[in-house]
């Protein structure tokens, strides 16, 4: 008597051997600057182009130490073209971009992706490809979406991010099976969701609480208002300019022997103004305020010569490999 068929279900294996293998990510940690990009890059799209339906770009971060966490700190457009069902994608663009960012800062590395489509398409699995073989492996890429506007209306909206981690399922997109079904350009590629936070310090925070509260105010009280203050300001250092002038002539009086000190005046002055009583050499002030002067020249004339450096060490290596681009 035969026995009941039983379904095994084994995971697919990956491209890359066991080794090369890390652990996926389970946090995004995007830095506010790095969103203010991605945000921009909507509105760099060119609207008469229309054999395209988003707008992608790579991901530049770091990984923790144990990978279960990427920090994105940078992101730049990569052109493409979608028609019909071909998609053309400037790899040296991309490779001349992530060259150049690296020289700023070494430790970035390509983490993903991101579109200014929310929606998974075709082009989806082949744009994830692109990135999972090239500058992301053996890591997975990321893939983060990105929509400041509301799908029925079209009207401004906050900004929804959303990330994904990616993984193959099912027949590869070389296999017969899969050019029989249609499979072979969108592969088998299954996003998962994973949790994002925005990063930001709290000057960060307070600057776009005010750019937030300008930008609904329609009204021109806010300029007055700051006219106003400055107004108050002025006002407020010149009082206290004539202050000092009625206790300068004050302190010269007594010194002079003109009127009698009195002592509750000289101790409140000691105890506010921390002033020493011993004369103060003018010579020795004129030569450190001249040495910190030089001291700030010295500092501006090597970071023009470093800049200089730069900018010719980067003239001069415009040819670069995509091999050494990667590495």
């Amino acid at each position: 008597m035969l026995a009941d068929p039983v379904f095994h279900i084994v995971k697919p294996n990956l491209a890359v051997p066991l080794s090369a293998q890390a652990h996926s990510p389970i946090k995004v940690n995007i830095q506010s600057s790095a969103l203010l990009q991605l945000i921009e890059s909507i509105y760099q799209d060119d609207e008469n182009d229309k054999t395209k339906s988003r707008t992608v770009g790579t991901l530049l971060g770091v990984r923790s130490d144990d990978g279960s966490s990427i920090e994105i700190k940078e992101s730049y457009i990569v052109p493409h073209n979608e028609e019909d069902d071909e998609l053309r994608i400037e790899e040296a663009f991309h490779i001349t971009s992530y060259q150049l960012l690296k020289r700023i800062s070494p430790e970035l590395q390509v983490v993903g992706w991101f579109s200014t489509n929310a929606k998974f398409d075709d082009f989806t699995g082949l744009l994830n490809e692109f990135y999972g073989k090239g500058s992301c492996a053996p890591h997975a890429p990321i893939h983060l979406t990105l929509q400041c506007t509301d799908e029925k209306t079209g009207e401004i909206i906050s900004p929804i991010v959303k990330t994904y981690i990616s993984s193959p399922v099912g027949l590869p997109a070389s296999s017969g099976l899969a050019h029989q079904l249609g499979l072979e350009k969108i592969g088998a590629t299954a996003f998962t969701p994973i949790p994002n936070e925005v990063i930001y310090t709290k000057n960060q925070l307070n600057t776009l609480k005010f750019l937030n509260k300008a930008s609904s105010n329609t009204s021109t009280n806010s300029v007055k208002l700051n006219k106003d203050e400055l107004r108050q300001f002025s006002q407020s250092i010149s009082e206290v300019s004539s202050l000092v002038e009625v206790l300068q002539s004050y302190v010269q009086k007594v010194i002079a022997g003109e009127i009698e000190g009195d002592e509750s005046v000289g101790k409140f002055l000691l105890t506010n103004l921390n002033f020493k009583a011993e004369s103060i050499d003018v010579e020795y002030l004129k030569k450190a305020f001249e040495q910190h002067i030089n001291d700030s020249l010295l500092v501006e004339y090597l970071a023009s010569c470093i800049k200089q450096q730069l900018d010719a060490s980067a003239k001069l290596t415009n040819f670069i490999s995509p091999e050494e681009a990667v590495n």
